[in-house]
């Protein structure tokens, strides 16, 4: 007989974009125009420090936002995913200890991560903490970094040819920070730590898919609400002045089986 068939159907899902504001505080006329001892410019000192302010919301909104749509009085309010929790939610989560988790364990997980068959690109981002960038660099001769790195193409001590096919190598960010590049025979990883994975998220591991991951500000209709600067949002009889930062922007996560959580204990 004839078989049944089958098609891909569109959906809704959410997929909310996130207002961020950071307000410089109000300066009076006569601040703007004071030349201090220290900085001579107190404006452009507070101005630097609120950039690194919302840029700070943007990333911990990235990492750990809970998708949601909420209504107040005022109106909604909508928060963007966060890679952390989606992936937790509904992508891939890997188990390990530090002390018994070793090379083999490793390699198993892996080929699991980069399975072709859920779309995965070969190249993974892997946000971590200081604890488990440790781990990877402290493991001994018989474990995961130590043969790839002291054995890996080496002959064994019987003459034999080494069993382990992974290329590890320290480099240097496009931003100057440093990346720890781990070559093994199913993809790339790309370690980088993570400073704000510390206290409850010490112990975790993101690996991101660079090919399934996006920043996406609002833009349509010939507006975009990328990150910008509004002057002069003080009222009109006000000696003084009072900027803000605005960005509305979300993050998309595509093909979240290609994301996974390393949890280490």
């Amino acid at each position: 007989t004839d078989p049944e068939g089958w098609k891909d159907e569109f959906y809704d899902r959410e997929g909310y974009t996130q207002i961020f504001k950071t307000a410089i505080s109000l300066f009076s006329g006569t601040s703007l125009a004071t030349r201090y001892r220290g900085v001579s410019n107190e404006y452009k000192r507070v101005w630097q420090e609120k950039l690194m302010e919302h840029k700070m919301d943007l990333e911990h909104a990235m990492l750990f936002g809970i998708g949601s749509d909420d209504s107040t009085a005022t109106g909604p309010v909508r928060r963007t995913w966060g890679i952390v929790p989606y992936t937790e939610a509904y992508g891939k989560i890997k188990h390990f200890e530090y002390a018994n988790s070793g090379y083999d364990a490793f390699i198993d997980a892996m080929e699991d991560v980069f399975s072709p068959e859920s779309g995965n690109s070969g190249n993974k981002l892997v946000l971590c903490s200081r604890k488990v960038l440790s781990y990877f660099n402290k493991l001994g001769s018989s474990s995961f970094l130590g043969n790839t790195m002291a054995l890996g193409h080496t002959a064994t001590t019987s003459g034999g040819s080494n069993g382990y096919g992974m290329d590890i190598q320290n480099i240097k960010g496009s931003f100057g920070h440093n990346v720890t590049k781990v070559n093994t025979l199913y993809g790339d990883l790309h370690l980088v730590e993570q400073p704000l994975f510390r206290g409850m998220w010490e112990d975790y591991a993101c690996m991101v898919d660079l090919k399934n991951v996006a920043y996406r500000p609002l833009a349509s209709n010939g507006t975009s609400r990328d990150t910008q600067i509004i002057t002069n949002v003080q009222n009109n009889n006000v000696d003084g002045r009072k900027d803000i930062v605005l960005t509305e922007a979300g993050l998309e996560i595509s093909l979240p089986e290609t994301h996974s959580l390393l949890k280490f204990t």
